[in-house]
């Protein structure tokens, strides 16, 4: 539909271009004096970019086609003249495009549709051009389904009235759907035609009832639902067609379920009966296909493929039907195994008697290969994994240079005991006398090649320059060379030992990207699109910057569909890119009830509200109640601050409960901002107020969470990170260094102090299944002005002890502790911390590991109390399980200096590593 009205437009433009004027021909070639884009003053910025004629260029036929093609490939226009005409400063060209009518709202005429139905069966959406084709399109499919429903003379039409858009759009318009629906019709009869009165009995309760509005999927769902229930009965070949018998006039459709049930059927097995399992799969196969040749087949293949595992090499399956008296049918699978073969031996000889004499592969001797290979000494034999060892031996020789290696598997025919032998020619070792890319001297992106496996002096590998031929076509690819070509050329010497290989690289031209045109937004900016491209104008035409573009455009949240797609994609030195978005509802509702013990009854709404003001902003808002306290949170996110890739954060929040004992209120508001400094580096940079308030205090303040005691912070944060980690759930290889500095202040309105964190820790492999890991944490913090304590807040303290500090220990229970009046001492953290670890982790298999680590570490008052010689130790062993959301983690510590009173060890179990 938009391909035709293209097509007009180009014609007319055709025409128009040169065309009659009041003074004559305007000639081609003749220099511009304006050129005008007749749309709202809002729009011609946006416009203007796809017309690449300016005042002053001279007029061509070429470029106002070319024009007229970028502006219909936004997708907004129903039509685009053009033409030139003289005024008093020259010779002016016009553009003048027709807005589509835009799909502002669905309304019926009619009634028995409703516009969410039409919406739904049409596939519209809010903001699609209506196109005339369009539009029948959605009243046909719109009539489909009131046929479907058995409106079985409905008549839809469609068109489009302009409409007022909220927006201000002035090419919105409704989309109305007229429809005469007709009489619906009901059923008139039901019958099984040419089926006993004892058969149709048993299948009428599944038919729809005489008297019902005739819904078609209804029928064939009873028709589908008969033939089951005859297969169930064991009639695998049953099928049941329904008819349909209309009358106008009383409007009643009779209903006639043609039924052919064939024969019973059942499975025999003569000959060697397959296991079980195997017997119940094939019964399932046969009689879900209602007996399809190829099912047959399939179901020989199958128990052949079972025999040959065992051994029977010269098993072979036949199948047949049996008539077994008028009502009953037998499929018989006749199954003969031949003899059992076991492989007696596995052994390898070297065939090149020069190849053994230079020691490369014995001949014979200790079978190098041995663990190469899946035949082994005892198990059953089968062909197929001989010609697979065949496979892995060529292969492994071949990886060491011997490129000519043939490998030839020897075993006799027939069954019992029998030694598989496997012939090695490895052929001369190859390498690589020299290797050259050839690349055109007016070409330089060898600069950005990937780095190369073939190297001079290196064993010859087929399987390296493979790679390094897909990898330079990537790179070209990349670069905006689409036509590039790479030839391998090997020759090799006299003596076959030497290969001189060349990667002739034939690039062809390169490919500019001409325009990036935006189509298919309605309330998504088009800067939002554009800044996520990777794709520029006038920059090459890279592959993996096209894939890596629309993955970014997906990853937005903001779009159901993106297409990224070529206008001319036949041109060689400069094409178009059309970028289509489907955007996705704006809007997200998300609730929830349950209960619980402390809360009872509770409840939880969240609603989501993404693409603010078309910028890719977000705001969300959660909210939970329940009987014994409430929460509220509203975040605001921001993807660019100050117009660049910086993301900022806005959050607000209120909580309350009613606990046991004691009940507190706590609110505040966090703004944060990360900023990318480089691949491993970000800076994090926070201002928190959070004020938490504890009241009606019924029991020892001491047994009051710390987590819940009054404090108040306010002040700001900063964090920075260099991380190069591989996974930061379960790392095996990198680095994490974090350093936080926070101040608050009674100036900024809360408790006054300055804390400072540092961690690191890193993961390093000993062994393929061995890694060792280790890490630290160093804490100081003090109060600053006059009349303050010298320890920070207790909620704003350092504490250790537990499964991510010092296992072994209570959490928490590690450091000062203070004696009470309802209970022993219980631990009050400190203004310093100092913390390391080191763990060795074992993998086991089947996503389990072992581990055994030492803990170290303690919580010291002041950080001018820091002692080393005060240290806690700790010592254990561990297991995990690998998971999607972390490891599970079981660990038992052991406590190497254990004071007082305290136990020996604990056990822990955790999601995640300690570091």
């Amino acid at each position: 539909m938009i391909a035709a009205a293209f097509l007009a437009a180009l014609a007319s433009t055709a025409a128009a271009l040169p065309g009659p004027s009041s003074e004559g021909t305007v000639p081609d070639g003749e220099p511009l004096a304006a050129v005008r884009l007749e749309v709202p003053e809002s729009e011609r910025p946006r416009l203007f970019r796809y017309v690449e004629i300016k005042p002053g260029d001279p007029l061509s036929a070429v470029a106002v086609r070319r024009a007229v093609e970028l502006l219909f490939a936004t997708g907004e226009f129903e039509d685009i003249s053009a033409f030139a005409r003289r005024e008093a400063s020259g010779l002016v060209l016009v553009f003048r495009p027709v807005p589509a009518p835009i799909l502002a709202e669905i309304r019926i005429e009619g009634g028995v549709l409703s516009p969410k139905s039409v919406r739904r069966v049409a596939r519209l959406r809010r903001g699609e051009p209506l196109w005339p084709a369009r539009l029948d399109g959605a009243a046909q499919l719109a009539a489909l389904a009131l046929v479907q429903e058995g409106y079985l003379e409905a008549r839809v039409t469609a068109v489009a009235r302009p409409a007022v858009w909220k927006r201000g759009k002035s090419n919105a318009a409704v989309a109305v759907f007229h429809v005469t629906p007709g009489a619906r019709a009901g059923i008139g009869s039901v019958s099984f035609p040419g089926v006993d009165a004892v058969s149709a009995a048993g299948l009428t309760s599944l038919a729809p009832r005489v008297g019902e509005p005739f819904v078609r999927a209804r029928a064939e769902k009873a028709a589908e639902k008969m033939r089951r229930q005859l297969v169930r009965d064991g009639r695998w070949e049953a099928t049941v067609a329904v008819r349909e018998s209309y009358d106008p006039g009383a409007a009643r459709v009779a209903l006639a379920f043609e039924v052919a049930a064939g024969s019973g059927i059942r499975l025999e097995f003569r000959g060697a009966r397959p296991p079980g399992s195997l017997r119940g799969a094939t019964q399932t196969l046969l009689r879900d296909s209602a007996l399809r040749a190829d099912a047959l087949e399939e179901a020989a293949d199958r128990i052949e493929e079972a025999f040959r595992r065992k051994g029977h090499r010269d098993v072979s399956v036949s199948h047949r039907r049996e008539v077994q008296n008028p009502g009953l049918m037998a499929i018989v699978y006749e199954v003969r195994p031949g003899p059992l073969a076991t492989v007696a031996s596995v052994s390898f000889v070297e065939r090149s008697v020069v190849a053994a004499a230079e020691g490369r592969v014995p001949a014979p001797g200790p079978p190098p290969f041995e663990r190469s290979v899946a035949t082994r000494t005892g198990t059953p034999l089968q062909d197929r994994l001989i010609e697979e060892d065949v496979g892995t031996l060529t292969r492994a020789l071949e990886d060491v240079g011997h490129a000519e290696a043939r490998v030839e598997a020897e075993v006799a025919e027939g069954g019992g005991l029998l030694p598989v032998g496997f012939r090695i020619d490895s052929g001369p070792l190859v390498r690589v006398k020299s290797f050259e890319v050839a690349l055109p001297k007016a070409t330089t992106a060898d600069r950005t090649l990937q780095e190369l496996r073939v190297r001079a002096g290196e064993p010859y590998r087929t399987r390296d320059l493979v790679h390094d031929r897909d990898g330079l076509l990537t790179a070209y690819r990349n670069l905006g060379y689409v036509q590039a070509v790479v030839t391998p050329e090997v020759a090799l010497s006299a003596d076959r030992t030497e290969a001189s290989v060349t990667l002739r690289v034939a690039p062809g031209p390169r490919t500019l990207v001409d325009r990036l045109v935006i189509a298919g937004l309605e309330d998504t900016r088009e800067e939002v699109v554009r800044r996520e491209l990777l794709l520029k104008e006038g920059e090459p035409l890279g592959l993996q910057k096209l894939l890596e573009s629309q993955r970014r455009l997906g990853a937005l949240g903001l779009f159901q569909s993106v297409r990224i797609t070529e206008v001319d994609p036949e041109s060689v030195d400069h094409r178009s890119v059309v970028v289509s978005a489907e955007e996705a509802p704006r809007t997200t509702i998300a609730y929830g009830v349950g209960s619980a013990e402390r809360d009872l009854f509770r409840g939880s709404i969240e609603v989501t509200r993404r693409n603010l003001f078309g910028m890719d902003r977000s705001l969300s808002t959660f909210a939970r109640a329940s009987f014994r306290g409430s929460r509220f949170l509203t975040t605001f996110r921001e993807p660019y601050l100050f117009g660049r890739r910086q993301e900022l954060l806005a959050t607000g929040y209120r909580e309350e409960e009613d606990r046991d004992g004691f009940s507190f209120v706590r609110y505040g508001a966090l703004l944060q901002t990360v900023r990318r400094l480089s691949t491993p580096w970000s800076l994090i940079v926070r201002y928190t107020y959070q004020q938490t308030s504890t009241f009606n205090v019924q029991i020892p303040l001491d047994e009051v969470d710390r987590q819940y005691q009054s404090s108040t912070l306010s002040g700001p944060s900063a964090s920075v990170v260099n991380d190069t980690r591989d996974d930061p759930l379960d790392p095996r290889r990198g680095h994490f260094v974090g350093a936080d500095v926070q101040f608050t202040s009674r100036w900024l309105g809360g408790d006054t102090f300055i804390k400072g964190f540092l961690q690191a820790s890193r993961y390093s492999r000993l062994h393929a299944r061995v890694l060792f890991a280790a890490g630290a944490r160093l804490g100081v913090a003090r109060t600053f002005g006059l009349g303050e304590p010298l320890r920070l807040p207790l909620p704003d303290r350092f504490f250790a002890g537990g499964p991510y500090s010092l296992r072994g220990f209570e959490t928490d229970s590690v450091g000062p502790l203070e004696p009470t009046t309802s209970r022993g001492p219980i631990p009050t953290g400190g203004n310093a911390l100092l913390l390391g670890g080191a763990e060795v982790r074992v993998d086991a298999g089947r996503s389990f590991s072992l581990a055994t680590f030492v803990d170290a570490g303690n919580v010291y008052r002041l950080a001018s109390g820091i002692d080393l010689g005060d240290v806690r130790y700790a010592a254990g062993l561990g297991l995990r399980y690998r998971t999607a959301l972390g490891p599970l983690r079981i660990d038992w510590g052991y406590k190497l200096n254990r004071r007082g009173d305290e136990s020996r060890s604990r056990f822990h179990f955790t999601v995640g590593h300690a570091f």
